[in-house]
C-alpha cells in the first residue's frame, strides 16, 4: 500500500469535510440573521462606545426587526388611573389568580369587573414584582405606554385596580409613515444618552406622548421605548423624528 498517497487522500478528505461543515454553519448563521437582528448588527462605532462605557445587554433582550408604517394617535381621557391608594377600585370578592396567566384566563376571571379589559396587555418589564401588574392599552396591535391598567395583588389574590380609559379620536390629514428601525433608535440612545455601566433590559415599539392635564385632546406618537435594568430612567425615541426624551423610572411605580 502506498501510505504517502493514502495519507494525502485522508488530508484532502478532512479538508473537504471542514469546508462542508463550515458552509453549513455559515448558512445557518445567515438564516438566523434573516429572522432576528443580533446586537452585533449595531454600527461598529456604537459597539465601540458600548465597550468604552461598559454598557451591557440583558440576556433576554432582543432588537425588534419590524419597521411598520404608523401614524400619531389623538385621544381623550374618559378616566385617569391616579397614583394614590384612594384612586384604586377594590375587587370584591377577590379572585384567585395565578401569577402566570394567559390573557384569556384573565378576561374570564375579571372581564365582568374591569371595563374594556380585552383592550389591555401585560407589560411585564414595567410591572413591580410583589405589588402590581402593569397593563398597557393596545391600539392597532401596539401598546400605548402612557395608558395603564394596574392590578394590585397580595396573598395570591388581585385586590384592586386603577385604570386609564380613553377614547381614540379620528386623525384627519395624518398619513402613515415607516418608523425608524430599532437598531438606529438604540444606537442614538447608546451614543448620546446612556450613562456608564447601563444594562439594557428591553426595546419595544409602541406609542408615547407627553400628557397635558389642562388639554382635552392628547397626542401619542410612534416611539421606541428603551428600559434599563436598574429602572431609574426610561428612554423614548420618537420613531418618526428620532427625538429622544427621558422619564424617571419611578413614573411606572405606584405606592
Amino acid at each position: 500500500m502506498d501510505w504517502r498517497r493514502a495519507k494525502s487522500v485522508l488530508i484532502i478528505s478532512f479538508l473537504m469535510l471542514n469546508v462542508v461543515l463550515g458552509y453549513q454553519l455559515w448558512k445557518e448563521w445567515r438564516e438566523r440573521l434573516n429572522t432576528a437582528v443580533d446586537w452585533t448588527s449595531l454600527p461598529p462605532e456604537t459597539l465601540q462606545i458600548m465597550r468604552e462605557k461598559n454598557i451591557q445587554v440583558d440576556d433576554n433582550a432582543k432588537i425588534p426587526t419590524e419597521t411598520p408604517a404608523m401614524r400619531e394617535l389623538t385621544y381623550m381621557f374618559k378616566q385617569r388611573a391616579g397614583e394614590n391608594i384612594k384612586d384604586r377600585t377594590a375587587i370584591i370578592p377577590t379572585s384567585e389568580t395565578r401569577f402566570v396567566f394567559s390573557q384569556e384566563e384573565l378576561v374570564g376571571a375579571l372581564g365582568g369587573v374591569i371595563p374594556e379589559l380585552k383592550s389591555y396587555t401585560l407589560d411585564q418589564p414595567a410591572s413591580r414584582e410583589g405589588v402590581f401588574f402593569v397593563f398597557n392599552r393596545m391600539e392597532g396591535g401596539w401598546p400605548m405606554f402612557d395608558i395603564h391598567l394596574n392590578l394590585f395583588h397580595s396573598e395570591q389574590k388581585i385586590r384592586a385596580y386603577s385604570q386609564d380609559r380613553i377614547e381614540i379620536k379620528p386623525s384627519t390629514g395624518v398619513k402613515d409613515q415607516q418608523v425608524l428601525s430599532a437598531a438606529k433608535a438604540l444606537a442614538k440612545v447608546i451614543e448620546r444618552n446612556l450613562p456608564v455601566g447601563s444594562v439594557i433590559k428591553e426595546i419595544r415599539l409602541g406609542y408615547h406622548g407627553e400628557i397635558f392635564d389642562d388639554a382635552g385632546a392628547q397626542v401619542s406618537t410612534p416611539s421606541w421605548r428603551i428600559l434599563l435594568e436598574n429602572g431609574e430612567e426610561v428612554y423614548y425615541v420618537n420613531a418618526i423624528s428620532g427625538e429622544v426624551t427621558t422619564e424617571k423610572g419611578d413614573a411606572l411605580v405606584y405606592p
